[in-house]
C-alpha cells in the first residue's frame, strides 16, 4: 500500500502494516480529518501497489476506539449481503427459507384482508427476514486490546474493504499488545495503518516531527 498528502515529499510505501506518528497537533487532527472525509479527489492520497487509487468504500476507518460501534449500518449492510450471497450458494437452504417466507406473507396478508382499514403490503424477502431477526455481530470483548483484535477480524470477514485505519489506539495498548495486534494482522495478510500523535512505544515507525522532518525508525537503530 502507499500514502501521501500535502506535507510529504513522497508516498510512503508499506507492506501490510504502517505505524504513522504525527507530531504537530494540527497536523494530526487534519490528517484524522482527511481520513474521515476521504475520497479519491482528497489531498490525501492512498493507493495499491499498483498506484490504483483507494475507493471511499473500500476505507474501514476508526477514529474513536472507545465509543466506535462494530455493528454500524454500513457494516450490517455488508454482513447482510455476504448471508444473501452464502444462501445463494446453498439450494436447499434458500428454498427452504423461500417457502417459510411465502407461508408467513400468506398468514399475514390474510389477516391484512380481514382489517377493517384497507392494508397494503409487500412480499417478504430473504433480506428482511435477516433484518428482522435482528441479525448483528456478537461482540464478547472486555478490554480496549480486545475490541481492536474484534476489529481486525471483522475487517478480516470485509471482504470489499482493502484499509483499515486506527486513530490513536496506542494510548490504550501496552506495548505486548500492539505487538501481538501487528503480528495477528501479519499473519491475516491485511493492511492496516496506526496514526498516532506521539512515538509509539520503539516499535518500527515513520515519525513526522514538529519541523516537518519525516524519518524512519526501526526498532534497534534511526535512519
Amino acid at each position: 500500500m502507499k500514502i501521501n498528502f500535502p506535507l510529504l515529499d513522497g508516498m510512503i510505501e508499506f507492506d501490510k502494516t504502517l505505524i504513522l506518528t504525527i507530531e504537530d497537533t494540527e497536523t494530526f487532527s487534519d490528517l484524522a480529518r482527511l481520513l474521515y472525509s476521504y475520497n479519491e479527489s482528497s489531498p490525501l492520497k492512498l493507493a495499491s501497489d499498483d498506484f490504483s487509487p483507494l475507493k471511499e468504500s473500500q476505507l474501514m476507518l476508526v477514529s474513536d476506539i472507545l465509543g466506535y460501534n462494530i455493528n454500524t449500518p454500513a457494516i450490517l449492510k455488508l454482513v447482510y449481503a455476504d448471508l444473501e450471497r452464502q444462501f445463494g450458494e446453498k439450494e436447499e437452504v434458500k428454498t427452504r427459507l423461500e417457502s417459510l417466507a411465502v407461508e408467513i406473507a400468506n398468514i399475514i396478508s390474510s389477516e391484512c384482508l380481514e382489517n377493517e382499514l384497507d392494508l397494503e403490503y409487500d412480499e417478504i424477502t430473504l433480506l428482511e427476514l435477516i433484518k428482522a431477526m435482528g441479525v448483528k455481530i456478537e461482540t464478547t470483548m472486555s478490554s480496549v486490546y480486545e475490541k481492536c483484535y474484534e476489529i481486525v477480524q471483522i475487517f478480516k470477514y470485509l471482504s470489499k474493504k482493502n484499509l483499515l485505519v486506527f486513530l490513536n489506539v496506542g494510548a490504550y495498548l501496552t506495548e505486548k499488545q500492539i505487538k501481538s495486534l501487528l503480528e495477528y494482522i501479519e499473519l491475516c495478510n491485511l493492511n492496516v495503518i496506526f496514526l498516532e500523535p506521539n512515538k509509539l512505544y520503539d516499535l518500527p515507525q515513520y515519525i513526522l516531527d514538529s519541523d516537518y522532518y519525516l524519518e524512519y525508525l526501526n526498532s534497534s537503530s534511526e535512519s
